[in-house]
């Protein structure tokens, strides 16, 4: 039951990570990037993959921090 919460915890924790890369992400995209489709489908099939990868790393990073406080 324990492992079973902790990788719900998990999923939830790098759900919200994304979360926050996607808007600052975005933030950044449109203050930087020129619109057009070429630049959306670069967002999309290589910027959006490299977040969701951040996100699982830093968030099995911040439980590797968690579980070592205790």
């Amino acid at each position: 039951m324990k492992k079973g919460l902790e990788k719900i915890l998990y999923l939830v924790f790098t759900v919200i990570i994304f979360v926050l890369l996607w808007k600052v992400m975005g933030i950044f995209w449109n203050a930087f990037v020129p619109w057009n489709l070429t630049t959306d489908l670069i967002g999309l099939f290589v910027v959006a993959p490299l977040l969701i990868i951040l996100a699982f790393v830093l968030s099995s990073l911040s439980f590797k921090v968690v579980r070592e406080g205790k």
